[in-house]
């Protein structure tokens, strides 16, 4: 047994479809750890399974070494397991601030209001406290979940899709942000398309491709898989 998030052997079957085949990752604390695949891979559904919102048909997941396969979504998230989704899961006609606050008031926390000020400061969305969230760019609004996950005080934090609607130099930012994040002792499990954040924050990558894991290693051995430059990086690994 071992600190951090550990999946294994999880496979997940939706009729006659295999999503996931005995796959294996884990996300160790104070490290960022990268989940690559093409679209349809199974990352989320990996996510959804380490999260409890699915349950595998084989397999377990560990958190800090505790069995927690079977344990709820909402008690997992008092374990401190915290998420951000592909799709954008915020209250829209609320301003920044209520949306990472509300995460506080969740958590219990006695001033969530004082707390939501210092994460938004964090993670560099301060001056956009009193907008409404449906005003907020995307990129912006990513960052706006990513305060309201870190509301909680998350030992792991799964980002699913963090940097989607970023510039590039709001991305260079954002994996700066990340890796003082895991310097602080926070374990991060990041599906990520933009490969320039995966390879500038990530000190190991796994990589999914028809629900199975085919490679995994440093940014650089990933670089150099032949396996993964035929599934998925292409040109891009030489560039």
């Amino acid at each position: 047994m071992s600190d951090g998030l550990t999946l294994r052997s999880i496979t997940v079957r939706f009729g006659g479809h295999m999503a996931l085949r005995d796959v294996s990752v884990a996300a160790p604390p104070a490290t960022v750890t990268g989940l690559i695949g093409p679209n349809g891979a199974g990352k989320t559904t990996l996510f959804n399974v380490a999260t409890g919102l699915l349950s595998p048909q084989n397999g377990d997941v560990e958190l800090d070494g505790r069995d927690v396969t079977k344990v709820t979504a909402y008690k997992r998230a008092r374990l401190g397991l915290g998420r951000t989704f592909q799709r954008l899961e915020l209250f829209t006609t609320l301003s920044v601030r209520e949306n990472v606050a509300v995460a506080g008031m969740i958590a219990r926390q006695r001033n969530a209001r004082r707390s939501a000020d210092e994460v938004m400061e964090r993670v560099g969305i301060a001056h956009l406290g009193d907008r409404e969230v449906g005003e907020v760019p995307t990129g912006m609004a990513r960052r706006v979940e990513l305060a309201r996950a870190l509301m909680s005080s998350p030992r792991i934090l799964l980002l699913d899709e963090p940097a989607s609607g970023q510039n590039e130099d709001e991305t260079a930012e954002f994996a700066t942000l990340l890796t003082s994040l895991a310097a602080e002792g926070t374990g991060i499990l990041l599906v990520e398309h933009d490969m320039a954040l995966v390879m500038a924050a990530c000190t190991y990558i796994h990589v999914l491709d028809f629900g199975q894991i085919i490679a995994k290693g440093t940014p650089g051995e990933i670089r150099r898989d032949p396996a993964v430059i035929t599934a998925y990086l292409g040109a891009e690994a030489n560039a």
